[in-house]
């Protein structure tokens, strides 16, 4: 069986533990960048370092999810037999 012939499938589960995971990180982030009061210049290089920040982290955890096999099927033909 060729690679072309197999199929990934990810449960509901494993994209809310991605998403959730991820938001905690982003949350952890933002917390620690708006921590202090600031004027709105300062306010907005921290939002811009932050956003570069967690657009660097998302790269990141996509990959470290890319590693994790829970929650994904590879398999061959029409259906996933686990998924149903």
């Amino acid at each position: 069986m060729s690679k072309s012939e197999l199929k990934v499938h990810e449960t509901k589960s494993r994209s809310i533990l991605k998403a959730v995971s991820f938001r905690i990180v982003e949350i952890t982030v933002t917390t620690l960048l708006f921590a202090t009061q600031m004027d709105s210049w300062t306010a907005f290089l921290f939002a811009l370092a932050a956003e570069s920040l967690c657009l660097t982290l998302t790269y990141i955890a996509e990959r470290v999810w890319n590693r994790i096999s829970y929650g994904r099927h590879v398999y061959s033909g029409k259906n996933c037999e686990q998924c149903q």
